[in-house]
């Protein structure tokens, strides 16, 4: 018998049970995929469990367990020469339970079924044998492993409503077809009697959102009649207007953004009075977060598509001299599942001469071909992967952490008031170019990979802006 060891491990994106043959670097595979949503950032090899106090966490570490305990049971039952033949073992084994468990063929010939419409027999709904929380793992499910558009993160928020529901108890029991008015009645009331006070620290409107856009999803695949027309914002918590809320109503409600002083106090300052954890390279890497939010503020960009940005992105226009970049936005990248949709998404621009400079400081530097060097850039990845987009998508989300950390420290340097974050450096740029009056909205918009209707709603700082008439 060989002396096969089993370790879970995160590969390429997905939870793995590993066997490997003792003293030889033998080693096989098997998916776990009984985890529902495992969330990489909790995961901890060393103590093979994820280690975060969430409920989802804590039944996804029952069920490795589970799995691990299975597999041990037959390692010492049997001789397995690799982990090879331990999971053909398992998947044979299956195969013959599932065999077992059909009906055995009859040997007369069954009397023929008389097929009446559902109408006559029933008035049963498809919605009748899937219960709410079968149904937003569905939607959960499709969202993150599509077969038309491409993978999305948008998953989140049905899977935040599911946490709540589990907590609930009751309505994620419930089958879609008893689903009404009632049910949103029921979740309101659960909701405030949460923590806080009528329901605050719950996301009341968000929650109540997302509750009505599933059962949307539900009636739109004709599981389901009832339309999910319920007026819960009538039911929403009031809040009193905080100081903060009241500074920013009376900036014209304006979004915060960096005035061009603060902004060049940035550009020009001196990095090493910004004291981060101790490392050899921690010094290159404050310069690299500084020059990430600069190419951010000249390219107007999220920092999702300044992550992702690939030389691929950049020309050189010979009629011009410059260069140009142009991409699909990471939010907008399903718009070209429709034609008519395409050209609204594609982002056009000619970058800065600034933005050249950063650009051309990097290059060369990722071997993936990407702008940045980051060591999530050392790999070209295909975001048209499931598995390696959600890998991608939870990597550069902790990478923008990294530099909102940075950032944090920064604004509290250069006395910013507010906390200082990415998102800043692209509101910023916006607003300005709104208050130069330079360029029109819709060429703004056109640059940013947004719309007209989202700076007017989000960006511009009115007050400002009117100044320059």
């Amino acid at each position: 018998m060989a002396n096969i060891s089993l370790k879970f491990t995160n590969r390429n994106g997905r939870f793995c049970l590993c066997a490997t043959v003792k003293g030889t670097s033998i080693r096989h595979y098997r998916a776990v995929d009984e985890l529902r949503n495992p969330d990489f950032k909790t995961w901890d090899k060393s103590a093979q469990r994820f280690v975060s106090r969430r409920p989802i966490d804590s039944a996804n570490n029952k069920i490795l367990s589970d799995v691990l305990r299975h597999y041990e049971d037959l390692l010492e039952k049997y001789d397995f020469e690799s982990g090879r033949e331990l999971f053909a073992y398992q998947e044979e084994t299956e195969l013959l339970a599932a065999q077992e468990s059909k009906p055995k063929p009859q040997l007369s010939k069954p009397p023929k079924k008389t097929v009446t419409p559902p109408s006559v027999t029933s008035n049963a709904m498809p919605g009748d044998n899937m219960t709410l929380g079968k149904w937003l793992e569905q939607i959960i499910e499709e969202i993150k492993n599509p077969k038309r558009l491409k993978p999305s993160a948008s998953y989140q928020g049905y899977l935040t409503l599911l946490h709540k529901l589990e907590a609930e108890g009751k309505l994620i029991k419930q089958p879609l077809t008893a689903l009404g008015d009632n049910s949103f009645v029921q979740l309101i009331k659960w909701l405030n009697k949460q923590k806080g006070k009528n329901g605050k620290g719950t996301n009341f409107i968000g929650t109540m959102k997302i509750f009505a856009a599933a059962i949307s999803r539900a009636r739109k695949a004709r599981l389901i009649t009832y339309r999910p027309d319920f007026p819960y914002m009538d039911y929403a918590p009031i809040h009193k207007v905080t100081d903060k809320a009241k500074d920013f109503l009376s900036n014209g409600g304006a979004v915060q953004s960096l005035t061009p002083e603060q902004y060049e106090q940035f550009v020009q300052m001196d990095l090493s009075e910004i004291k981060m954890a101790r490392g050899p390279q921690m010094e290159y890497y404050k310069e690299l977060y500084r020059d990430f939010c600069m190419l951010l503020y000249e390219m107007k960009s999220r920092p999702i598509d300044i992550l992702r940005l690939h030389w691929d992105n950049i020309a050189y226009d010979a009629n011009t001299k410059r260069f140009t970049c142009t991409y699909i936005p990471a939010k907008k990248k399903n718009y070209g599942a429709s034609s008519k949709h395409t050209s609204k998404a594609l982002v056009i621009q000619y970058l800065s001469p600034k933005a050249v400079e950063i650009v051309m400081k990097y290059q060369g530097k990722s071997k993936g071909g990407y702008i940045f060097p980051f060591a999530l850039n050392q790999t070209k990845w295909n975001l048209n992967d499931p598995q390696q987009f959600h890998y991608h998508y939870y990597k550069g989300n902790h990478i923008c952490g990294q530099i909102n950390r940075f950032l944090h420290k920064v604004g509290k340097y250069l006395g910013v008031p507010f906390q200082l974050t990415l998102y800043a450096f692209r509101r910023t740029a916006i607003t300005q170019a709104v208050t130069e009056n330079k360029m029109p909205l819709a060429m703004i918009a056109k640059t940013a990979g947004t719309s007209v209707e989202m700076i007017e709603a989000h960006y511009a700082n009115y007050l400002h802006a009117l100044a320059a008439y």
